[in-house]
């Protein structure tokens, strides 16, 4: 399995490349005016679903991150599960991400 990315400094995609060179996927971001990621889509095409590519494709975000010292802001929601799986990557979550996490968490509605 390879990846192709493409990115012209406004977004980019990150393209699952399968052996027999056929595309099985992708996962999408933006160029925040801040320099973070918002990581806003991922695909699987039908035909591989059961390959479990999507972990492939967060990871490979994950690594361009790391790669970029830059986090990422997830706004699709496998994007968000899989942080939500690995709070050891909690690192790479940008901060206005993690504040509006807190406050929706700390928010509680009352019942008068």
């Amino acid at each position: 399995m390879n990846f192709k990315q493409y990115d012209d400094g406004k977004e980019g995609r990150f393209f699952v490349i399968l052996d027999n060179g056929m595309e099985a996927g992708w996962i999408q971001y933006k160029w925040l005016d801040n320099g973070n990621l918002l990581a806003n889509g991922t695909r699987v095409y039908e035909e591989f679903k059961n390959q479990k590519l999507g972990i492939p494709l967060f990871n490979r975000l994950v690594e361009f991150a790391e790669e970029s010292k830059t986090k990422i802001y997830p706004l699709c929601p496998f994007v968000v599960k899989t942080f939500a799986r690995h709070p050891e990557l909690k690192h790479l979550l940008a901060d206005d991400y993690l504040q509006e996490q807190e406050t929706t968490t700390n928010s509680k509605i009352r019942l008068d």
